[in-house]
């Protein structure tokens, strides 16, 4: 009853104040998918942060305890890849708008540039997440298999694992960026074309 007496008030009242109320309604839905988003990102970078920064000193052990060149090498630079890890994730959760310290339009710009960002990480994960993880991952198996050759049909297995979970990774991230981020991003786009006017 009280919904439909709004809806009355609501259509009865002028223009400009309809307009208002639509901006308002607009603002809250998308503060409430933004902050959706930021909570998913938490876990996210906790997740990908801890699993970076155990990978650190556990293949600067493997170096020194594997006896086979490559497999060193590829421990050594899966240390390496796991810090830059660690350095897109600082630099990615510095992007993130703080809500109380802009102005709204400010920071609806903010929200667009994290947005665009989050999207486009997404969309090129194979070149900066999948190739150098898993190109390593296979040149650290390669120096057992050139250590013990009876050991190739493990390493096809294992690869073909490998394989499945980068496509499955890949495909995951587009789905991500085309679901989950540009709706955000369409509802921020709106906003922003909304209050500009």
């Amino acid at each position: 009853m009280i919904e439909k007496e709004l809806i009355k008030i609501w259509q009865s009242s002028p223009s400009q104040e309809q307009v208002k109320f639509e901006r308002s309604k607009l603002m809250i839905d998308v503060q409430s998918r933004v902050d959706q988003l930021h909570k998913g990102m938490k876990w996210l970078y906790l997740r990908e942060g801890m699993g970076a920064a155990v990978s650190i000193p556990l293949f600067l052990v493997y170096a020194f305890i594997f006896p086979y060149t490559i497999t060193k090498i590829a421990c050594i630079l899966i240390a390496v890849w796991a810090v830059i890890i660690l350095f897109v994730i600082k630099r990615t959760k510095e992007k993130s708008p703080e809500q109380y310290t802009e102005n709204y339009l400010e920071y609806l710009r903010k929200t667009k540039a994290y947005l665009d960002l989050q999207k486009r990480l997404r969309e090129k994960i194979f070149s900066w997440y999948i190739l150098p993880l898993f190109s390593l991952i296979y040149m650290f198996l390669l120096g057992f298999i050139l250590g013990e050759p009876e050991k190739m049909q493990t390493f096809i297995m294992v690869g073909v694992i490998f394989l499945i979970a980068a496509i499955a990774i890949y495909f995951l991230n587009k789905r991500s960026a085309k679901k989950f981020i540009q709706p955000k991003l369409d509802k921020v786009n709106q906003l922003l074309s909304s209050l500009q006017e």
